[in-house]
């Protein structure tokens, strides 16, 4: 995490590569099996298809990725492919629990990972917020884990309104 000279806070994904999206998407657009990592990162851009003519170009542009609607794809993909990393190995665990208890709800999964995305930028936001002076911020894994046992109960339209929705907002 690194501080920009306009007083925000901007955070580095690890191991989210623009190529490696790439790679991905032309395997799907070329009907090849995907294995391992690949499953989960070809379902989050599969859940996007407002932008696949912006995955056609991932990786050739540099630059910024901000649509004139001021949507980021790559940021917002990669949090899909971030929460699929939690989901798929299980780390924490509740992610992964969080993620079937939801589907067993009726949930749609694009839906369960927006849910589980609200909850982990709100605790990423926490962190930020509670840095130290010389700008280092811990995400405290537990407390994450916990708001997801939390909520995995409710209705869907009662998570919402916890994480202060007065609807099931718009999936994008």
């Amino acid at each position: 995490m690194t501080d920009d000279s306009q007083g925000r806070f901007v955070i580095e994904l690890q191991g989210i590569d623009k190529r490696h999206l790439a790679l991905v998407w032309q395997k799907m657009k070329d009907g090849e099996e995907l294995a391992g990592a690949e499953v989960f990162i070809g379902r989050s851009l599969a859940d996007h298809p407002q932008w696949f003519p912006f995955f056609d170009t991932i990786g050739l542009l540099g630059g910024d990725d901000t649509l004139p609607d001021g949507e980021n794809p790559f940021a917002h993909v990669s949090m899909h492919v971030l929460l699929g990393s939690q989901i798929f190995h299980s780390k924490p665990k509740e992610a992964e629990l969080f993620y079937r208890m939801r589907l067993r709800k009726g949930d749609d999964s694009h839906m369960v990972i927006h849910m589980m995305m609200e909850v982990f930028q709100r605790h990423l936001a926490w962190a930020v917020q509670h840095a130290t002076p010389g700008g280092e911020a811990s995400l405290d894994m537990s407390a994450y884990a916990r708001t997801l046992r939390t909520l995995w109960p409710l209705k869907t339209d009662k998570v919402w309104q916890r994480l202060g929705y007065d609807h099931i907002p718009p999936l994008h």
